[in-house]
């Protein structure tokens, strides 16, 4: 995690150019939400189907797919993460000012979840199978965990970041 400090615009045409960037960068932020959340409830689903298997032939089949999916969705997550620290988050300081420590925050939920999904997968790399029941529900769990942050995580941020604006937005910003 890295301290944001605001962008200075040394001209109004900048000023605006900035604006315009955050703009852009708050529809971005909605598109990437949208996928990251379709790919949590599949997650969340695979998931489920694992802690409710009882059978361990077929707990081993749905944990294959679960494994799979959840490295694709790590990677679209960091990425997102990535994107948000490196220029949505800078973006939004220089606009909001430097006194945010709501992004702070917003990033350490997103390490967090991140911290879960890791911890699946090296749990269930060092779990022998096949795998019996109990076995599912505790992998599964550090997932359900992942999914319980950021269910509502990309709304709320969302949603901070569009009082920000409106709030500015009020004062001809």
């Amino acid at each position: 995690m890295k301290t944001h400090e605001p962008e200075l615009p040394l001209t109004a045409p900048e000023g605006i150019q900035l604006s315009e960037r955050l703009c852009d960068a708050l529809a971005r932020v909605k598109k990437e939400h949208a996928g990251l959340q379709e790919g949590l409830k599949r997650l969340y689903r695979e998931a489920c189907a694992v802690r409710g298997e009882n059978d361990p032939r077929l707990i081993s089949d749905k944990l294959d797919v679960l494994i799979r999916t959840v490295q694709a969705y790590k990677k679209s997550l960091a990425d997102h993460s990535e994107w948000e620290e490196n220029e949505l988050f800078p973006l939004a300081v220089w606009y909001f000012g430097n006194d945010m420590d709501v992004f702070t925050l917003m990033e350490q939920e997103h390490e967090m979840a991140e911290h879960y999904i890791d911890a699946f997968l090296v749990q269930v790399a060092q779990t022998p199978r096949p795998l019996d029941h109990e076995g599912a529900v505790r992998l599964a769990s550090y997932l359900l965990q992942a999914y319980a942050l950021l269910r509502n995580h990309f709304k709320e941020e969302e949603e901070i970041l569009e009082a920000f604006a409106d709030q500015s937005n009020g004062y001809g910003f």
